[in-house]
């Protein structure tokens, strides 16, 4: 969903934000479906795209990858993409051959968005790559859950990896614990709202 601010707002980056790139990964969802209910009614102060979910197969099937087995986070066609992973994080044979990266790729080259913020699970952390250390703090003052540049292990062919560290993007990795719906929504609404250049 596209959401534009008030017309006398002061032009911002525009951001994209994003959930469920793994299918098994559906609290993202709920969030961002959250966020959407409220930015009807009170627009937010930069031009803003929502997808609740990126891996629609993988999450009606619960499943971490798409339909054709890819890891969508080892996809992209940053400087470190390779084939060569373990079981489980199979990247395509192509960077970004798959629809999904193709079509978040082509909607950030489009827009020219630079604030990028990627919901995940289950560690709890606000995780930055490229120039999103400020905004990872301050979100991470509205949740609680401490902010780091590292997330523990390479990345490879991730969403970070070319929009953040190649590109130098405001790159956010949002990563929410195994809650309960309402409360995992109670504790991140204010971060995301931040982000939006909203009251919190």
């Amino acid at each position: 969903m596209h959401f534009v601010p008030p017309e006398y707002a002061k032009p911002k980056p525009k951001a994209i934000l994003f959930g469920a790139i793994h299918g098994d990964e559906p609290i993202g969802v709920y969030c961002l479906n959250k966020l959407m209910e409220e930015l009807l009614s009170m627009p937010p102060g930069r031009e803003t795209w929502i997808i609740p979910a990126l891996n629609i197969d993988g999450l009606a099937g619960g499943s971490k990858n798409n339909a054709n087995n890819v890891d969508l986070n080892r996809s992209f066609a940053s400087a470190n993409f390779s084939t060569d992973h373990k079981p489980g994080y199979f990247p395509g044979n192509t960077a970004e051959g798959e629809p999904e990266a193709h079509a978040l790729s082509k909607l950030i080259d489009e827009t020219g968005a630079t604030r990028l913020i990627a919901l995940h699970s289950p560690f709890r952390t606000v995780n930055w790559d490229g120039a999103g250390e400020p905004l990872a703090l301050a979100m991470a003052e509205h949740n609680g859950y401490g902010a780091s540049s590292d997330i523990g292990y390479p990345t490879p062919g991730s969403f970070g990896s070319k929009y953040g560290v190649d590109r130098g993007c405001e790159v956010i990795t949002l990563e929410i614990p195994l809650l309960e719906e309402e409360e995992a929504w109670r504790q991140n609404r204010g971060a995301l709202r931040f982000a939006l250049d909203l009251p919190v």
